[in-house]
């Protein structure tokens, strides 16, 4: 995952403590101004401070004091005085015992989802299974990937193919969103929009911009790739080569990545060389689904 992501999600999250903080700045400074609220402010903060140098725990008395204190706040029409912190897990730092809190995962995936152009995911719960004539199918289909989605993931691939417009990126944007809601970081690229990565990976001399291009793809949690097959062009070699890397690094660092095409295993063993189709095809480490059916953005069409 790309730096930048990471840290334009934590300057999200920075920007909303210094807002909590300078508003709870405001308000003690406009409640101080009052000198009934001041007193007992100032009194109860004595005896906190106080405590503490003594190692001793507040008297009854002290937490009447911040009762009464708190009571002139409210007749102040001051609403606080502490940071309203918008996530009250970590502080609006990011971070809770040194690890990502699920506010900036959350903001992290934001970014990624915008990155990827699919702004608008599916829910599991929202499908309507009456569209596709292999109801039945579909529904267990269905729950074994939403059931996947909350796994330890000892199958890190999952290879989706069928037809077009039989479903299969609406099962991905299904899984997809509930990984986010999971809070996992989630990448969703189309095969294409990844070729022309790699491409530009090739291309530059500027190490930073190459290593970049490429580790967004190695280094994410869970990578979803949309269409694969669409990719190769003129330049088939460099394409193979990268593809392999990310999927032989993603499986080695045991990563899930969930693909879809439009190939099935036969025609992916001659599309692609062995390196890549092993990868892929390997039931130990991969599950293989295909879908069939009609086109359902004809049917669709039709309907309208």
């Amino acid at each position: 995952m790309k730096t930048d992501i990471t840290e334009q999600a934590k300057r999200i999250i920075d920007l909303r403590r210094f807002q909590a903080e300078n508003d709870a700045i405001n308000n003690k400074i406009e409640a101080l101004k009052d000198e009934k609220f001041k007193k007992l402010y100032q009194t109860y903060m004595t005896r906190v401070i106080e405590c503490a140098k003594n190692n001793k725990e507040l008297s009854a008395d002290d937490s009447k004091l911040k009762i009464q204190y708190l009571e002139q706040l409210k007749k102040l029409g001051i609403p606080y005085i502490e940071p309203d912190y918008y996530c009250k897990k970590c502080g609006d730092t990011g971070f809770v015992d040194g690890k990502y809190c699920s506010c900036l995962t959350k903001e992290i995936n934001k970014i990624l989802k915008k990155d990827s152009g699919f702004d608008f995911l599916e829910s599991f719960t929202d499908v309507d299974f009456e569209i596709f004539k292999n109801k039945e199918y579909m529904q267990k289909l269905y729950e074994k990937m939403k059931k996947w989605c909350h796994s330890d993931y000892k199958k890190t691939l999952i290879y989706i193919a069928g037809d077009t417009g039989v479903g299969k990126t609406h099962l991905i944007k299904c899984m997809a969103n509930e990984l986010i809601n999971l809070n996992h970081i989630v990448r969703f690229t189309t095969s294409f929009s990844m070729h022309q990565d790699f491409m530009k990976s090739y291309s530059t001399k500027d190490l930073d911009e190459k290593n970049n291009l490429l580790n967004k793809y190695l280094n994410v949690e869970i990578l979803f790739i949309d269409d694969l097959g669409t990719e190769i062009g003129k330049y088939r070699d460099i394409t193979l080569n990268y593809l392999y890397q990310v999927l032989n690094e993603r499986k080695i660092n045991r990563l899930p990545t969930v693909i879809t095409s439009n190939l099935t295993l036969d025609d992916l063993r001659d599309y692609y060389d062995e390196r890549i189709s092993s990868r892929i095809i390997d039931k130990s480490t991969a599950i293989n689904v295909f879908l069939s059916g009609e086109d359902l953005r004809l049917k669709d069409i039709k309907n309208k």
